[in-house]
């Protein structure tokens, strides 16, 4: 009868080309950390997430168009004193609202200047008109994301809640006098 120590021995032997790469399995230790991950992200709730800026994108206002629903929005209590809109084009900003029998502005460039211009403009529009909370804005088409989150960030920062995105259609003619 062969030893404790034989048999380990010929059993080792046996499983040599099986194990020849080492003896450890990590699959079940994949599975295990799996799901470690999987419910880590799904229960987490910490100060970083909660930091992530993001943007409350609301509706674009409403235009009212016939007496009946002018006298809908009256009653309701919902009357938009200003109807405010930021254009956002490759080469300049423009700004333009309804308050005061119109009002047009156009901010040359989209650099760090141009942006603190929009900011404080927008910031004396919103002290001017403290009920208005709602801007609109209009990238063009060939317009950078980037440039239009760092004007969705201004326009934060100067006080307005409401941000709505608005397209024009593709193809459309651009309004007169921006000179493209």
């Amino acid at each position: 009868m062969a030893s404790l120590f034989h048999r380990s021995k010929l059993r080792r032997a046996e499983r040599a080309p099986v194990t020849s790469h080492g003896n450890i399995n990590l699959v079940p230790l994949v599975d295990t950390l799996t799901s470690i991950v999987f419910f880590s992200l799904l229960t987490y709730q910490g100060e970083t997430m909660m930091a992530l800026t993001s943007f409350d994108l609301s509706l674009p206002p409403v235009v009212i168009t016939t007496p009946q629903q002018a006298q809908q929005v009256k009653s309701e209590k919902d009357v938009l004193d200003l109807l405010l809109a930021v254009r956002v084009n490759n080469d300049q900003l423009s700004i333009e609202h309804s308050g005061g029998g119109g009002f047009r502005q156009v901010i040359a460039g989209l650099d760090s200047t141009s942006l603190t211009q929009l900011q404080a403009l927008m910031t004396q529009i919103r002290l001017q008109y403290p009920q208005n909370k709602d801007v609109l804005v209009i990238p063009s088409d060939d317009v950078a994301y980037d440039n239009i989150i760092h004007v969705l960030e201004r326009l934060r920062l100067a006080g307005f809640s409401g941000i709505s995105l608005g397209t024009r259609a593709r193809g459309a003619a651009p309004a007169a006098g921006t000179g493209r």
